[in-house]
């Protein structure tokens, strides 16, 4: 989802945009170079998140937001 209903982020992660990056990483075999440039040119990333749960509770979808955090610190490193 990029809807950013999710958002105000509490430390500014653009969520929406880390769940597009994560959503386009993980449909293949592996992470192209400029999708990693890309992500690391967002000004917060998912390893800021502190999971204070305030976008999961705007989440009108039930997606699990923290749990995306979590994988794209796994994935991107960051």
């Amino acid at each position: 989802m990029y809807c950013g209903h999710c958002a105000p982020c509490s430390v500014k992660i653009d969520v929406a945009a880390m769940n597009k990056y994560l959503d386009l990483a993980s449909i293949q075999e592996t992470v192209p170079e400029t999708l990693k440039d890309h992500y690391a040119l967002l000004k917060h990333h998912a390893q800021e998140c502190v999971e204070c749960g305030s976008c999961m509770k705007n989440c009108p979808f039930g997606v699990d937001i923290i749990g995306k955090m979590m994988e794209a610190v796994e994935l991107f490193g960051c």
